[in-house]
């Protein structure tokens, strides 16, 4: 057996008989003056322990991480604290809840130090095939890695040492068919008007304009300048803290934008505005005259279809139909907005950068590829087109 060199290493046998190796090392003075020294323990083998010893001979007083100081919940908590204080109320909420979701179920009772890059591997691998939007997860967890270096928990991020899933496997949502014609758009609007004035007025004015949910659902009626045919849109519904309903300012500062009223829509919103029972200044509001829900929107869809489906059956059987007629094809709410960027650039001459205008699109290139959307539409029209013809 060779001579081993290092004298600090030193065997013990525990209770059941088995050896293991330990040591303590003095790394020096800190920057504060005091004694740096660390005892470890618990090696299988002599050269296990070495390598440790070899390792930590070789760090500075002041860069020494002590073992198993915090855990990752306990340092989210801490690092939270900093960051909802620099950031919109909304984004806070997101981000604790993909930390509440995908991170703190796997990781939240774990020493910092002690997560090993091949966890974080196999974890970053399972969120890929469980979620479209996992490099969320990954970015929120890297943030938390580096601002717990920074605090001198943890000696280096293992999160700089996975490979990163180049793409999902889970499925997403079909945008490109989460649109409608102009026909399926007047026959949802008739069905909606049937349903109820506040969902018509709420799913026109989408239609109208293209707004995003969460800036209708936070118009007040100082928002709208009938007489001058204009809109505002200066603030938007979000989720804050607990998931509490709050105003906030716009997506972007792009999103902050004045849009022109159609005639048709001023007529609704005129009607609409005469024939409230609830006196607000919000437009869609409570029994009490507060901001809705941001789900409201989606239970309204969901009511207009089954709407929709129940009148449909019903007429078929009054009339001894076979089969009714076609349900309306599900679309989502922020499909509204879609719908009136792909009609507006079918149906009129508009510049990129005006439809730019009007979304409120912070880059050029997510109104550019809506113009792709529909170029293509017209394309895959024209080759049917030549197929029927047939010369």
């Amino acid at each position: 057996m060779p001579k081993r060199k290092n004298t600090s290493i030193k065997d013990y046998k525990l209770k059941s008989g088995k050896k293991r190796y330990e040591f303590v090392i003095s790394l020096g003075q800190n920057s504060n003056g005091d004694r740096v020294q660390v005892h470890r323990r618990g090696f299988k083998t002599y050269a296990e322990a070495e390598a440790v010893f070899n390792k930590l001979s070789q760090t500075k007083p002041d860069n020494f991480v002590k073992q198993k100081q915090i855990k990752v919940s306990e340092l989210r908590d801490l690092w939270f604290e900093n960051y909802k204080t620099q950031v919109k109320e909304s984004t806070a909420n997101k981000n604790k809840q993909v930390f509440d979701n995908h991170v703190i179920p796997d990781f939240g009772n774990q020493y910092v130090d002690k997560i090993t890059v091949a966890e974080l591997q196999k974890w970053a691998d399972r969120k890929a095939k469980q979620i479209v939007k996992y490099r969320d997860a990954i970015n929120e967890f890297n943030a938390l890695f580096e601002y717990g270096i920074r605090l001198n928990y943890v000696s280096e991020n293992p999160l700089k040492r996975i490979i990163i899933p180049k793409k999902t496997s889970r499925p997403r949502r079909d945008t490109e068919h989460n649109v409608y014609t102009r026909e399926e758009l007047n026959q949802f609007l008739e069905v909606a008007k049937e349903y109820g004035l506040v969902q018509y007025t709420y799913f026109k004015l989408l239609s109208a304009t293209g707004l995003r949910k969460s800036e209708a659902l936070a118009l007040t009626w100082q928002d709208i300048d009938l007489k001058a045919g204009t809109l505002s849109i200066n603030k938007t519904l979000a989720y804050g803290l607990d998931n509490k309903t709050i105003i906030q300012p716009p997506k972007s500062p792009k999103s902050k934008r004045i849009l022109p009223i159609s005639d048709s829509l001023k007529e609704v919103l005129i009607d609409y505005k005469q024939k409230q029972k609830i006196i607000s200044n919000k437009l869609f509001h409570t029994i009490k005259g507060t901001y809705l829900k941001m789900s409201k929107p989606d239970q309204w869809l969901k009511s207009i279809y089954a709407k929709d489906h129940e009148e449909k059956v019903k007429y078929a059987k009054t009339h001894n139909l076979k089969e009714p007629q076609p349900d309306l094809r599900h679309i989502t709410v922020h499909g509204f907005r879609h719908t009136f960027a792909t009609l507006l650039i079918a149906e009129t001459n508009v510049k990129p950068k005006t439809v730019q205008m009007l979304l409120g699109h912070e880059n050029i290139q997510m109104t550019l590829d809506i113009y792709t959307h529909v170029n293509n539409k017209n394309k895959e029209d024209a080759v049917n087109a030549l197929k029927q013809l047939n010369i």
